[in-house]
């Protein structure tokens, strides 16, 4: 499959392309082209015996195939305008330059402070790594992959794009304690073209080449350029120019396989009560390194899910050049069966924080026009991101005002701050989707009650709940006196917490949106998405509201919904 996909690329682009040679003739000279088919040959040749080498787990398998790439790159500047000879050693450069990247990596030759080490351990040397136009420079390189997971059932489609060149996945390394380092995923890796470049060959064939065997002489001096296919569209190979090949997908297929599906662990798994750590605590995870000037787009999941929810959306959104140029993804990410505002209170610490110490002195404005992206649950986390809820939480589960309740100093901060906050100030639009602003009546059905129970809460919050409620007798309605309200009770039509919610419009100068799934007729609540009722679904106040024919957990899957979302980002962009 691997060798089919880097056949696509290498060939497509020939037919769209004119060939001629220095004289205006289309028929190249002769002698050149002889030359050009006997590097081709001596590519295929030394590229099959690196390919045995590998089975043998060889030492000097990089050595085969970095020669086997290089007498492709000859073959290609010797002859480029021979059309038939150029696509057939793009072909064994891309499948070679593939087998080399895979082969350094599996013997431990890619220093990341220096390049990939090539040679004989007696004469080794280093092929340097260029980045252009790269997110990061190249010290940052952890690895540079060369076949990711071909599939992933979270991603429904691969784009490509024919041309010269091998795309790759470049995994960044993690930072050691700098300002981006908690903020990354398991893995981060961004899209790249390898391009192998040799020295110009000589026009005669050298007498070292009749040397049999792909390790039999030294290996010649070269350059691994990692090039953005986003940012650069093309390379000069010899006197002509060539689209870059490139893999869109690879790069979040790469991060997927670092990031298993969580959707039920995560809906049973409960935060921890320390809010600056403990594991199963919400994550804020940039899916690229920052880059200042552009805008943060922050997607959050919604119940019994998680951030592998988004990358079928991230794969359509970055096929779109305004989303590159624009917008960073990131993504919130958390154990849904929680308590739902202390979710929120540990998802607004980490937005802020990450405001901060990205910007200090405040001197890049994107970072203050900040767009929420909340599926299901995630919607109503992204609205206590802009609202101000005054005594509305607190009187939805008190009798009395909260300054008069006993609690310990060392956790009155927290406890307050779940009920009492201040709308981010950074945040400036906020998109829902199939959020139920009026509950699921999923939830107060007998299974969702079951699953409520599930949900494992951590022993030390239900030990501050308890002291709590029997340090202040009376003080709580019923159901918050009974226990820790989890994520599914919170969902409940009756919620006062969502009656709380709908009445509360966000502060000003944040836009809202809504993308609603219709797909399902029921008989009791109408038109839905067979979990979230329509009525539950709408909004007031909204800026604009797309339907959208899909089950609740495919709307944010929808290509209406990716071209609605694209869309508002778009307006967004300019200050529509």
């Amino acid at each position: 499959m691997r060798l089919a996909v880097l056949a696509i690329l290498a060939v497509a682009m020939l037919s769209c392309t004119e060939w001629r040679d220095a004289r205006g003739d289309d028929t190249p000279g002769p002698s050149s082209r002889a030359i050009a088919e006997g590097y081709l040959r001596r590519s295929r040749e030394w590229g099959k015996a690196a390919c045995e080498m590998a089975k043998e787990h060889n030492r000097r398998t990089p050595e085969a195939y970095f020669a086997a790439c290089e007498a492709a790159w000859d073959a290609i500047y010797i002859c480029p305008e021979a059309a038939d000879v150029f696509g057939q050693a793009a072909i064994e450069y891309a499948v070679n330059l593939d087998g080399f990247l895979s082969s350094a990596a599996e013997f431990g030759r890619h220093d990341p402070d220096i390049g990939i080490m090539v040679g004989p351990p007696q004469k080794r040397f280093v092929v340097p790594i260029v980045g252009h136009a790269l997110a990061v420079d190249s010290s940052a390189i952890e690895a540079v992959v060369a076949a990711p997971p071909s599939s992933d059932k979270r991603i429904s489609r691969c784009h490509l794009r024919s041309g010269f060149g091998l795309p790759v996945s470049v995994r960044i390394r993690r930072p050691c304690g700098g300002d981006g380092d908690s903020f990354m995923p398991p893995r981060q890796s961004v899209a790249a073209t390898a391009v192998l470049r040799f020295s110009r060959p000589p026009v005669k064939p050298r007498a070292i080449d009749a040397v049999p065997g792909p390790i039999a002489r030294d290996p010649a001096p070269a350059v691994l350029d990692l090039v953005n296919p986003v940012e650069a569209g093309g390379v000069n190979v010899g006197c002509v120019w060539q689209s870059l090949a490139a893999d869109f997908t690879a790069p979040l297929l790469d991060m997927l396989e670092a990031m298993p599906p969580q959707g039920v662990a995560g809906f049973l798994q409960s935060t921890s009560v320390a809010v600056a750590g403990g594991s199963g605590r919400p994550t804020l995870q940039f899916l690229e390194p920052y880059q200042p000037g552009k805008i943060p787009v922050v997607f959050i999941h919604g119940l019994a899910s998680d951030e592998g929810t988004w990358f079928d959306m991230f794969n359509e959104l970055r096929t779109r050049p305004s989303f590159h140029r624009c917008y960073q993804p990131w993504v919130l990410n958390y154990p849904t069966g929680s308590s739902f505002l202390r979710v929120s209170l540990v998802m607004r610490r980490q937005l802020r924080e990450a405001r901060e110490k990205l910007d200090p002195d405040r001197r890049d404005p994107s970072l203050d026009r900040m767009v929420l992206v909340g599926h299901s649950m995630g919607g109503l986390h992204a609205k206590l991101q802009v609202i101000r809820p005054g005594d509305g939480l607190w009187n939805a589960v008190a009798t009395r005002p909260i300054d008069s309740v006993r609690v310990p100093d060392e956790w009155r901060r927290d406890f307050v701050e779940q009920f009492y906050f201040e709308p981010l100030p950074s945040v400036r639009r906020v998109v829902y989707i199939a959020t139920p602003h009026g509950g699921a009546s999923l939830a107060s059905r007998a299974a969702g009650r079951a699953a409520s129970m599930l949900v494992r809460r951590p022993p030390e919050a239900e030990a501050i709940h308890r002291q709590i409620i029997e340090a202040n007798p009376g003080l709580a309605t019923p159901e918050f006196a009974r226990r820790v309200p989890t994520t599914i009770d919170v969902l409940e039509p009756s919620s006062p917490f969502l009656a709380v919610l709908r009445a509360i419009t966000p502060s000003c100068g944040v836009t809202t949106h809504s993308i609603i799934g219709d797909v399902h007729e029921s008989l009791t609540s109408g038109p839905g998405d067979c979990i979230v009722p329509v009525s539950s679904a709408r909004e007031r106040g909204v800026a604009s509201e797309v339907f959208v024919p899909a089950t609740h957990t495919k709307v944010h899957h929808h290509p209406i919904a990716v071209a609605e979302l694209s869309r508002i980002l778009e307006d967004h962009a300019v200050g529509r």
